[in-house]
């Protein structure tokens, strides 16, 4: 994939879709009034472009899939539903063997009627002593198994193993509303990660130190999360450079923090993971791009933030001429749109297509029999479960 020398520059809007329907409700008048405060330089494109298709996350992470779609725009990665970010690389790919690298996240896991809560460390108060005291407590299964740490122990920690373990498995923040059977592969290849896991959430379970975490009223760091495994792929261009703009000024986005908004810190966090990765930027052809995502809290929040876009990001591009995209994002999906030299010809197109910012609506939920039925399979499941612990 060829690049330009000037890196591209994406701006990404979170929570600036609305749900269509709401959408179209609202009058032209009353439209205009609900998105006020909008940059010029967003409005000017929102009246010269056509409407952009809409793309949905399907399940994932909007950052992650976002990011997989930038990653690998010819979608040459091999999974099913979940992406192999551990078998990531931008050289020597087909070296690593199947199944035989996996992320592993620390948290807290909860099993809900409808499926299971995975809470990652990002969301918990989890103290260095409590991380060291889990790592004591899965380190020694891990090398009874034949598990190898490939990075720190921390929260998000790379792991490999000889024998592949072949399992698809969601990301931390991909992996709510999945049921516990599906998490454990019932697969005879499995049969020995799945003994070992279930021997971790024991140990986890009656280690003091989340016995003290619960008489705290903290949420115990009883799981131990894979995920990521699959097919060795190649990510075709570096990770992009992220930049946050608030209302304070456009800063470099180098660490997660309360005050940001999800889709920032999700951002940071997948850059963060990824880096170690990809290899050395310098070695690469092609230069990372810019991204600058806004701390936009979504509508009857504060709008002030798109001054500084206007004036610090937007302005100096156009100045510079230079061509950049923008992504709105809603609570699946976004969209995308280009702006370019071009648009400034179109002089006669100045009012906005409103409809750009609806959204789908998202696809149903379970209904109570597609609960009931998951939750007879559940218990089957469970039953083959226990029958293989119980002849381990």
């Amino acid at each position: 994939m060829s690049k330009p020398v000037n890196a591209p520059l994406w701006v990404f809007v979170p929570n600036i879709l609305v749900p269509e329907m709401a959408l179209e409700r609202l009058s032209a008048d009353a439209r205009a009034r609900s998105f006020s405060g909008l940059p010029a330089g967003l409005l000017q494109t929102l009246a010269r472009n056509p409407e952009p298709t809409y793309e949905a996350s399907l399940g994932l992470d909007r950052i992650e899939a976002w990011l997989l779609s930038y990653l690998d725009p010819q979608a040459q990665a091999k999974f099913d539903q979940y992406p192999a970010w551990a078998m990531m690389s931008h050289g020597n790919a087909d070296n690593v063997p199947a199944f035989t690298r996996f992320w592993s996240t620390v948290g807290c896991l909860e099993i809900e009627r409808d499926g299971v809560r995975f809470s990652p460390p990002e969301v918990l108060q989890v103290s260095q002593s409590d991380l060291q005291a889990f790592w004591a407590v899965v380190q020694p299964l891990l090398h009874k198994h034949g598990w190898a740490l490939n990075s720190p122990e921390g929260f998000h920690t790379l792991l490999s193993n000889p024998t592949p373990v072949p399992m698809e498995q969601a990301s931390p923040w991909s992996v709510q509303d999945i049921r516990l059977t599906d998490y454990l592969p019932m697969s005879h290849e499995c049969s020995d990660w799945r003994r070992m896991w279930l021997n971790m959430q024991v140990e986890l379970h009656n280690a003091d130190f989340n016995k003290a975490r619960e008489e705290k009223g903290l949420k115990p760091l009883n799981a131990l999360w894979f995920w990521g495994g699959g097919e060795a792929w190649q990510n075709e261009v570096p990770l992009p450079r992220v930049k946050s703009v608030s209302e304070d000024g456009v800063f470099d986005a180098i660490k997660m923090t309360d005050g940001a908004d999800e889709a920032l810190n999700r951002f940071v966090f997948w850059t963060q993971l990824l880096k170690p990765l990809q290899g050395l930027v310098e070695e690469q052809n092609t230069k990372p791009d810019n991204v600058y995502c806004v701390n936009f809290q979504g509508w009857g929040g504060n709008v002030g933030v798109f001054n500084t876009l206007e004036a610090e990001v937007l302005q100096p591009m156009r100045l510079a001429g230079l061509a950049f995209n923008w992504v709105l994002l809603g609570n699946n999906g976004w969209k995308t749109l280009k702006s370019n030299w071009m648009n400034r010809f179109k002089f006669w197109q100045n009012t906005p297509n409103w409809a750009v910012l609806g959204e789908p609506e998202a696809l149903a939920g379970p209904t109570e029999e597609d609960l009931q039925a998951a939750w007879q399979q559940g218990q089957r499941d469970h039953d083959n479960i226990q029958a293989d612990w119980d002849g381990r």
